[in-house]
């Protein structure tokens, strides 16, 4: 059955449907994880989002039912697409249409890549992307640490642990980042003024932040993120970065346990990641401290001429 609704490009009173679609669609309504309005509106309106040009909602007699945004990473070439529709409103050709803005808005961008990634799990996602021209890339693990007690921090000599400090390390953490993270797969850099943007996200926690220090110079850094409500607590480490002067020091193990200390602390009972499969020694770094595989995600790949 083909799509007879409308797409159309997102304005800034729609926050709250696409909260409502976004916490649906992902299976996070009424969760730990579900996302919150003021927070939405915060993640939109950073320097790298830009909705009004690059997020979409699909409309169905005027409801929406879909959402698409398409994260531009113009110094790389390439565009991130994720989104989705309500299960109810499924196999009615809704996917298929957000993916061919997708693909229309990457071209009209003039990208040279367009990556998406979906459930390793879902046989749909996998034709509907496949039948469209993409290729499998990547595959990445979800990863889960729980345990009653978090494991032993222990400082190499030399090296000091601090908190990062609002208006004073930014600068700092986006060298050190974009420096760990140059060679990876996808690795877009980051401007001062787009992490000067996300560690004031609300609610956040700059201290969740953990830096490792030799001397006056950012060696590591763990960056943590956390949400405590009524539904339960989760913690995430969303970044862990460790600059190739100090590498083979112990200093990634050092900046995992310090950031899962910081959470526990906080109240946080579970702890979460993604890894590329393909990155082994981060990989074995977790399991060995207690991760275990939760599920995968496959990174699908467009490339255009």
């Amino acid at each position: 059955m083909g799509f007879s609704g409308k797409i159309r490009r997102f304005s800034w009173s729609d926050v709250p449907q696409i909260t409502d679609l976004f916490n649906r669609i992902n299976g996070l309504d009424g969760s730990e994880r579900a996302w919150g309005e003021e927070y939405m509106r915060q993640f939109l309106s950073l320097p790298s989002c830009d909705p009004e040009q690059h997020c979409f909602l699909a409309l169905n007699d005027s409801n929406p039912v879909g959402f698409l945004l398409v994260s531009y990473e113009e110094p790389i070439g390439r565009t991130v697409a994720s989104g989705g529709v309500l299960e109810d409103y499924r196999n009615r050709g809704i996917g298929r249409e957000l993916l061919t803005t997708a693909v229309s808005h990457a071209r009209e961008l003039g990208v040279s890549v367009l990556h998406i990634e979906a459930s390793s799990e879902s046989g749909s996602a996998n034709h509907l992307l496949m039948s469209e021209g993409f290729n499998i890339v990547k595959r990445f693990w979800q990863m889960q640490w729980k345990g009653d007690e978090a494991p032993a921090v222990d400082v190499p000599d030399g090296f000091a642990l601090r908190p990062f400090r609002l208006g004073e390390d930014e600068e700092a953490l986006t060298e050190l980042q974009n420096t760990a993270f140059g060679e990876n797969w996808g690795f877009s850099p980051n401007t001062v003024e787009q992490i000067t943007a996300r560690v004031r996200l609300t609610p956040g926690d700059p201290e969740g932040i953990i830096l490792v220090m030799d001397g006056e110079r950012v060696a590591a850094y763990d960056w943590t993120l956390q949400s405590l409500g009524a539904a339960g607590s989760i913690g995430w480490i969303s970044m862990t970065g460790v600059h190739p002067d100090y590498r083979g020091k112990g200093l990634g193990t050092l900046v995992v346990t310090a950031g899962i200390n910081h959470l526990k602390a906080n109240g946080v009972d579970t702890v979460e990641l993604e890894v590329d499969s393909d990155n082994v020694p981060a990989r074995e770094l977790y399991l060995k401290l207690g991760f275990k595989k939760l599920r995968e995600t496959t990174w699908y790949e467009r490339r255009f001429d």
